[in-house]
């Protein structure tokens, strides 16, 4: 079963997606009774992940998140028949 955390109404994983799933696959997601310990092994390897980044890597993903959240902005009300 793969572990996430709810961050900011996003489900975030905390470990690498499986391989076999593809774009689209219908999940289950259900509440887990989450200790402590969980989430601080979680916040450990976080650290350990983003230790090496430079602040190139860190301009990168903030790019690369901002663009991320103006097309989820631009698809709402493209749905919502609002034009982009």
């Amino acid at each position: 079963m793969l572990k996430a955390v709810l961050r900011q109404g996003v489900i975030v994983p905390v470990e690498p997606l499986p391989p076999e799933w593809e774009e689209g696959a219908a999940l289950e997601v259900a509440k887990a009774d989450a200790t402590q310990g969980d989430i601080d092994a979680w916040a450990e390897s976080m650290k350990e992940l983003c230790a090496d980044s430079t602040p190139a890597d860190e301009e990168a993903m903030r790019r690369a998140l901002e663009a991320q959240h103006h097309e989820a902005k631009a698809q709402v009300r493209r749905e919502m028949g609002l034009g982009a």
